[in-house]
């Protein structure tokens, strides 16, 4: 009877091998289908309207994350050092960028323009923001401390990352705010 058991077992065993395989072969992928590799998206240019008192006005095109020093340079803008021009300040995509002169005849203030009545969150100073219905002194400094510490909202959903910023303030703002994203 010993040997009839171990019989059995190593039947048994063998039976677990050949279901495994079987199953195995089954599930495999077949090897004469190519897995393609699909490189990462390039980001598209942001465009950027330069107007005012230059000699190259116009929409320019720059990479995602460009700031106004690329702008300037990229116009052939001489910028006097005594200017006031952020030169450091982000720009995005749809913006419009006026530059005036003052009395001295220095180009000295940068207006950025929406297109349209909207309040842009991602440049809008903590007066416009108090603009806006259901927003007052704190969660106004909340949106700018969040756009400080992550960057500029790429669509207007984002604001409901700001604490404070539940659905129902965010339906009263839907329809009054902009971020001029490219989506």
């Amino acid at each position: 009877m010993k040997g009839s058991n171990l019989f059995h077992y190593f039947l048994a065993v063998l039976t677990g091998f050949l279901v495994a395989g079987v199953i195995l072969l089954l599930n495999t992928n077949d090897p004469g289908i190519p897995i393609k590799i699909v490189p990462a998206p390039t980001p598209l240019p942001i465009k950027v309207y330069l107007s005012g008192d230059i000699e190259n006005p116009g929409v320019y095109l720059l990479p995602v994350d460009s700031r106004m020093e690329d702008l300037i340079n990229l116009s052939e803008i001489k910028i006097p050092p005594e200017s006031d021009i952020n030169l450091a300040s982000k720009l995005y995509d749809g913006q419009h960028v006026h530059i005036s002169l003052n009395d001295s005849g220095l180009r000295t203030n940068i207006i950025t323009i929406t297109d349209s009545e909207l309040i842009n969150i991602n440049e809008a100073d903590m007066k416009e923001l108090m603009l806006l219905p259901g927003i007052g002194e704190t969660k106004a400094n909340e949106i700018i401390m969040y756009r400080e510490t992550y960057g500029y909202f790429d669509t207007i959903e984002d604001i409901l990352n700001v604490p404070g910023i539940g659905d129902a303030t965010f339906n009263q703002l839907r329809d009054k705010i902009a971020t001029n994203s490219l989506d």
